[in-house]
């Protein structure tokens, strides 16, 4: 059974060319169908979709998401939906918060809990979802014409991003495996909209003892050869486990 008055919808952020991005989707009711269990489900909230901008027109883009079938845990089906739309598994995920104003979807009431999902573009083999007719990435401070409250969803999660970035090392799941300083500091001040002290930034980042030296450098570049690093995510875990402070 579909829980018609209750939404996931999955804010995706990507980190490509020195920018911020999240990624969204123009869906088909009718490949819609099959991500839910039964006709039935469908006829249920077809309301909804035939009321949808995104569904009538080209000009209208949505998050990912979906409705909530009775039956499945939130945190649960809002990776079902990531893995579905993108065929990505494994993928940092967060909720954000619940969006209940009673006239932000049109024609019905709907309760829609977001969560944010953390993905580098490059590293991962995102593909197409056969759900949807479209699926773009958008950069952040460049948003298409988006359905209901989207607009106000996307900036929350943005938010939330921001809070959590300075004190826990999120931020690296945006990154390519191997990596260099600068790399990570310009996600940094992209995500946080700062500029950030190189030698103080350089200095907290390498006292965490998160980042492992890969003993590689940059290849084919103009400039100086940078050391590259990865990310060492047993310590991470070890330190979440413990408490961890990473103010940024």
């Amino acid at each position: 059974m579909i829980l018609k008055n209750i939404s996931v919808d999955c804010v995706i952020f990507g980190f490509n060319n020195d920018k911020l991005n999240v990624l969204l989707w123009q869906a088909v009711p009718e490949l819609l169908r099959k991500f839910l269990n039964t006709d039935d489900d469908y006829e249920q909230i077809r309301v909804l979709f035939d009321e949808n901008p995104a569904l009538k027109s080209d000009n209208f883009w949505g998050l990912i998401g979906s409705h909530l079938c009775a039956e499945n845990d939130l945190d649960c089906f809002a990776k079902k939906i990531l893995s579905t739309a993108t065929g990505l598994d494994n993928i940092y995920l967060k909720q954000v918060k619940t969006f209940g104003s009673p006239d932000r979807v049109p024609h019905y009431r709907v309760l829609t809990v977001a969560y944010y999902a953390l993905i580098n573009p490059d590293y991962h083999d995102l593909q197409h979802s056969s759900l949807a007719k479209s699926l773009k990435w958008f950069e952040i401070d460049n948003l298409p014409e988006v359905i209901f409250d989207v607009k106000e969803i996307i900036n929350k999660a943005l938010k939330k991003l921001r809070e959590e970035v300075q004190y826990y090392p999120v931020g690296f799941h945006l990154l390519p495996e191997k990596f260099t300083l600068s790399q990570l500091q310009t996600l940094y001040e992209v995500i946080l909209n700062k500029k950030l002290d190189t030698r103080n930034f350089r200095k907290k980042i390498m006292k965490m003892g998160l980042l492992i030296d890969t003993g590689e450098k940059q290849e084919n570049v103009a400039h100086r050869a940078a050391r590259l690093y990865s990310f060492d995510m047993n310590i991470y875990n070890h330190l979440i486990e413990e408490g961890l402070t990473f103010r940024i």
